[in-house]
């Protein structure tokens, strides 16, 4: 069993919203517990922006609920004609994700008692609204998420594993039934960085300087996201046609492992780079930031051209030799401009962006 700060929260904030309300000696201090349960989110900005919501889809159920509670009646008949009516406001005003919350307002003030209802019916409100806030000060003060550790650590992780099985299958020393199984926990990974970063994008900050510094390091995951979807597209060409990658002759396949070795050393030691693990050399680096190593890649397609001259022409399909070649040229370009990135953050802004990151948290 895994607790993690989101159930931790919940629990916190349930805790919170019941001792607000029976500070306020709400007679139903049950309900602040219940809509705080809704309000919870995995970031402050998400929170922030759940809250706003959430409080217009309860005034809009209130209201109905007491307007039909004063002029048309509450029997459980009237209670579901209302209950369309908000719902339909509700997908009218694009406030779809209060619905749940909303409809559970509207049903908790209709059924309040007929003497003193419009007393009654806004205390109950009031007391969900304060759920609401037991929430959103839950989000904001208890256990702060560190995305941008996480999202490191997750990119880190799961390009090392990406890197292994690369230089694996260059050496002929994968074990195909183990890395189908891995690549499908690649997949997964991949699919939680992309969810990781988009907490981590939408977090706002409040100083300027820290916004400018913020927006710097959202380019920088972003590339970072990309390389390690396009080291992982090679790694998938690479084990799709490894036969055809077996039958150039021994030259060209050393020339293609070189390449590789060389893009994903590169690979990792960026990634080492961004969190000063890697020092830069910065004369060298102010000098070439605008430059490309093409040397490298313009040798590999003098090569791929003398194909129609070797022997093993007939042997391969040159279909499937293009994907390979065209999956290390993606690699390739993804990597340089993440060079370019990250050199040009390090350089140009060194005193606001230090990292305190260490790839071997938890």
């Amino acid at each position: 069993m895994k607790f993690g700060a989101r159930i931790l929260k919940t629990g916190i904030a349930i805790t919170l919203a019941l001792f607000i309300a029976q500070l306020c000696n709400s007679p139903s201090p049950t309900l602040a517990g219940i809509s705080a349960v809704f309000a919870i989110q995995p970031s402050i900005y998400r929170s922030y922006r759940t809250i706003l919501e959430r409080a217009q889809g309860n005034i809009i159920g209130a209201l109905i609920a007491i307007i039909f509670g004063l002029y048309i009646g509450n029997d459980f008949i009237l209670i579901g004609v209302a209950a369309i009516i908000c719902v339909a406001l509700l997908m009218q005003f694009r406030l779809e994700n209060t619905i749940g919350l909303a409809v559970v307002t509207l049903i908790i003030v209709m059924d309040s008692p007929g003497n003193d209802f419009l007393e009654i019916a806004l205390i109950r409100f009031g007391t969900i609204m304060l759920g609401l806030l037991a929430a959103f000060i839950v989000n904001l003060f208890f256990l702060p998420p560190k995305y941008e550790v996480s999202l490191f650590q997750l990119i880190y992780n799961t390009n090392s594993e990406i890197v292994r099985w690369i230089k694996l299958n260059l050496r002929h020393a994968a074990d195909f039934p183990l890395l189908k199984k891995d690549m499908e926990w690649m997949q997964k990974q991949l699919n939680q960085t992309r969810n990781l970063y988009g907490l981590y994008r939408e977090e706002r900050t409040f100083l300027k300087k820290n916004a400018v510094s913020k927006g710097r390091k959202i380019a920088v995951y972003r590339q970072m996201l990309l390389c390690s979807q396009k080291g992982f597209e090679l790694l998938k060409i690479q084990h799709r046609y490894e036969n055809d990658y077996l039958q150039l002759p021994p030259d060209k396949q050393e020339l293609i492992r070189q390449h590789i070795d060389y893009l994903t050393d590169k690979h990792e030691q960026l990634l080492l780079t961004y969190i000063d693990k890697v020092s830069i050399d910065l004369d060298y680096v102010e000098s070439h930031l605008a430059q490309d190593p093409q040397d490298l890649m313009q040798l590999f397609l003098r090569e791929m051209e003398e194909t129609e001259k070797d022997e093993y022409e007939d042997m391969m399909d040159k279909y499937h030799l293009m994907r390979i070649i065209a999956s290390i040229f993606a690699y390739q370009e993804t990597i340089d401009y993440l060079e370019k990135i990250i050199h040009s953050f390090k350089l140009r802004h060194t005193d606001e962006n230090q990292i305190d990151i260490n790839v071997n948290e938890e």
